[in-house]
């Protein structure tokens, strides 16, 4: 009995019929795993931009402002300095948000944060938006003052601040608390925050949130105390015993010597 097989040729056709079907196959494949890269990095992407805004939103609605100054320093322990610059804005405030992470340290809940644009260490085509707190509120430069830095999100195109005047009704590029000519001793009612980055594809798309500053006046402990103590005079009486005078919160009568109780 004769048998048959393939020829070369069937074989041959064989060969090129499956490898079409693989390349087929593995074509879906990779658009597939592309499609799912690509939505992880969009999804990574948005996620570092929208903790970016809350923490920002967070900490600027703790802003706040104190006059109770050391008046023979020369800088200031609390402030707001919001200034434009080309790309990204600058922003300086004293807020009540701190948190000490080491038992015993030499710190409390207030101190003073900065956000600011700083350059790629590995790209310098790149701007990170930057972040830097102190660890506690001094009268030094915040720049000056030891505190600890850290990147808030990278790669960004710009960040605008907008900073709403309750008195004038205005919107403000600029606000600044420690000069004359600014807004001293009063803080912005609302911040707009306007933050544009790079998605996946390297496509420019904004984010934008608002803060409510909850503290708009400035705090005057000093000024309490006194009108407290204006309320409450002191009034002066003697004592049937001594005569020695004394000051109490209520007056002090005495008995006559000698009078029927």
């Amino acid at each position: 009995m004769r048998r048959r097989g393939f020829t070369l040729i069937e074989v041959m056709v064989a060969c090129a019929i499956l490898a079409m079907v693989m390349t087929i196959v593995w074509g879906s494949f990779k658009g597939t795993f592309q499609t799912k890269a690509d939505v992880e990095a969009q999804s990574g992407r948005y996620r570092t931009v929208r903790i970016a805004l809350e923490r920002m939103a967070r900490e600027l609605s703790m802003a706040y402002l104190s006059q109770n100054e050391d008046p023979g320093q020369a800088d200031r322990r609390t402030l707001f300095i919001g200034k434009h610059k080309m790309g990204v804005d600058e922003v300086t405030f004293s807020y009540f948000g701190h948190e000490r992470l080491y038992q015993d340290a030499n710190e409390a809940d207030t101190a003073v944060v900065m956000y600011y644009g700083i350059r790629d260490r590995d790209d310098a085509r790149k701007t990170n938006l930057a972040r830097r707190e102190t660890r506690r509120l001094q009268y030094l430069k915040p720049a000056e003052a030891p505190g600890e830095s850290d990147i808030v999100c990278d790669d960004v195109v710009s960040l605008k601040l907008s900073y709403w005047d309750s008195r004038d009704k205005v919107w403000r590029e600029e606000w600044v608390t420690t000069s004359a000519d600014g807004q001293p001793d009063r803080l912005p009612s609302k911040i707009k925050i306007t933050l544009t980055v790079h998605d996946e594809r390297g496509k420019e798309i904004p984010f934008t949130t608002e803060a409510r500053v909850e503290m708009q006046e400035p705090l005057n402990l000093r000024a309490v105390d006194a009108q407290q103590q204006q309320q409450q005079p002191p009034a002066t009486g003697t004592t049937p015993a001594t005569g020695a005078t004394v000051t109490t919160g209520h007056p002090v009568t005495t008995p006559a010597i000698g009078a029927t109780r």
